[in-house]
């Protein structure tokens, strides 16, 4: 709560995906989201700021006590905190189909609403409410999609899914919203080319073979 002037304490909606109570007095601050409007990609020099160093994964994160998967607080099997909100999630890696969403049942038994991402929708990259994937060290999927800013240098940083850490935001090019970098999904085209190559391959080896063999029946 927060005290006005006309004497009394404003109150605030809870978390979106769950109440914890005083978990900003707990954040390290190191990174805050980037204000809304987001624009669709980073304002500046690109060619620069995708070349800046990001720190260490470690330095970055609000709550480092939440890194480990045993965390001091008691939390319900399968749940763990976001490394950036510090927000309790469902944490995939204690569901071994991988699917992790938390009902709307249970959401609403602990509190939880739609909490606002500050680049895409409500839903964050998992659907439904957040979860926290195994690959993303801790992040759950409303923060991994955020825009990030880095308090001590203010340089803009976003998650990338496929270097698994965080990049400048610069570095996801004119697609700033997307969940990897260019560099990424410059990799992801040219094994999709190479993937495609091989099996027109094979395609094409399986018919000269079908029509080596059917020669070869005629001969007989």
């Amino acid at each position: 709560p927060m005290w006005t002037p006309n004497g009394s304490f404003a109150t605030f909606p809870p978390s979106p995906h769950h109440h914890v109570s005083g978990v900003d007095a707990l954040s390290k601050r190191r990174c805050i989201p980037l204000k809304p409007p987001i624009p669709s990609k980073f304002q500046g020099d690109m060619e620069k700021a995708k070349l800046a160093t990001v720190p260490e994964f470690t330095s970055l994160v609000n709550f480092p006590a939440h890194m480990s998967q045993k965390q001091g607080i008691n939390l319900p099997e399968g749940m763990r905190c976001c490394v950036m909100c510090g927000q309790t999630c469902q944490s995939t890696s204690s569901n071994k189909n991988g699917c992790g969403n938390v009902s709307k049942k249970n959401s609403k038994k602990d509190g939880l609403g739609p909490r606002q991402s500050n680049g895409q929708d409500a839903k964050g990259s998992g659907g439904n409410v957040p979860i926290i994937p195994t690959q993303n060290k801790g992040l759950c999927t409303m923060c991994d999609v955020n825009v990030w800013v880095i308090t001590a240098s203010g340089l803009e940083i976003k998650w990338c899914k496929g270097c698994k850490n965080f990049r400048p935001w610069a570095a996801f090019g004119d697609k700033g919203l997307a969940t990897k970098c260019v560099r990424c999904r410059e990799r992801q085209r040219e094994k999709y080319a190479l993937q495609k190559e091989e099996k027109e391959r094979a395609r094409l080896g399986t018919k000269k073979g079908n029509q080596v063999s059917k020669k070869s029946q005629q001969g007989d």
